[in-house]
């Protein structure tokens, strides 16, 4: 037997680290800045990730598996009650270590104090308060008070995902904290979802970018095709519309909008991929996909 091997194996920390809070409070920019990659799709209108994505971060000696989920809701429909569940099953189920994610609006937060009692309250739990390079220190002083009067946690940390301010911390502190264990996915791979998952990410994050008002939320992406064997590489996609008049919204007059879609969505896709992608999209309407159990089976078949 390899001793060293087996020494290396004993020194090794690997877990799983759950991030939550309240839908736009940074979550997936902070997961995209600390895994190097974007994995999450990111955009300033609330619940634009539905399915929690794992970004596994490697090192040495550790792997911290961390978990995106959907913002704190009260769920509306089938598909938020989805959304909903994944968040407990990241937060109770899966997590070794979890992050209670927070933008310093203080009035905003105890709004919805009530979505806070579901979370756990013992364990291995960070307070990260977000957007500090946008806040004054009364509002972050605040929140860090209250969330530290109604949950324990072992450490509280400012951050901004989006300078990139004390995320080398956080990324220490999760380290630390992670249990010893033998790795869950190899030193290579850097997310549990595959290409074609990305690809309609992306095409969901364009749509929340150049739409408004509900027509994001009546969208859901479905890869129907995906020719990796082709040169450049073919990606067929369906977008599901809940609404038939959001359909004609969505391809816009003459095609304009939809073609504009399709466009920038390709180069976001092949920017990802590094190849090049021809990419076909189709607009149908599947009348309230939300609350159709066996259409969502698709996209929590988990």
């Amino acid at each position: 037997m390899d001793q060293s091997a087996d020494i290396e194996i004993k020194d090794f920390r690997a877990g799983f680290v759950c991030v939550a809070g309240l839908p736009s409070c940074g979550k997936s920019s902070f997961i995209n800045a600390l895994a190097g990659i974007k994995l999450s799709a990111v955009s300033p209108k609330p619940q634009t990730t539905r399915e929690h994505i794992k970004a596994v971060i490697n090192g040495k000696n550790y792997q911290a598996v961390i978990i995106d989920t959907p913002g704190l809701l009260t769920p509306k429909n089938l598909l938020e009650k989805k959304m909903s569940s994944e968040i407990k099953r990241a937060a109770f189920e899966d997590a070794d270590i979890f992050c209670l994610m927070a933008e310093p609006n203080i009035s905003k937060i105890k709004e919805k104090s009530a979505f806070y009692s579901s979370l756990p309250k013992e364990g291995k739990n960070l307070l990260l308060i977000n957007k500090i390079d946008v806040y004054d220190e009364k509002n972050i002083s605040e929140t860090e008070k209250y969330f530290n009067s109604i949950l324990k946690f072992e450490k509280t940390l400012k951050i901004s995902a989006k300078t990139g301010e004390n995320l080398a911390l956080v990324k220490k502190e999760i380290i630390q904290m992670l249990p010893f264990s033998p790795p869950y996915y190899p030193q290579e791979q850097i997310t549990d979802r595959w290409e074609r998952f990305f690809a309609a990410e992306l095409i969901r994050e364009t749509i929340f970018e150049n739409y408004c008002d509900e027509i994001p939320y009546s969208c859901a992406v479905e890869i129907t095709d995906f020719e990796e064997n082709s040169v450049p590489i073919k990606i067929f996609a369906d977008i599901h519309v809940s609404r038939e008049t959001h359909k004609p919204i969505l391809i816009g007059q003459k095609g304009k909008a939809v073609k504009k879609l399709r466009e920038v969505s390709a180069k976001k896709i092949s920017k990802f991929l590094g190849s090049n992608i021809n990419l076909f999209l189709t607009v149908k309407v599947t009348k309230n996909w939300q609350e159709n159990s066996k259409f969502l089976e698709k996209f929590y078949e988990r």
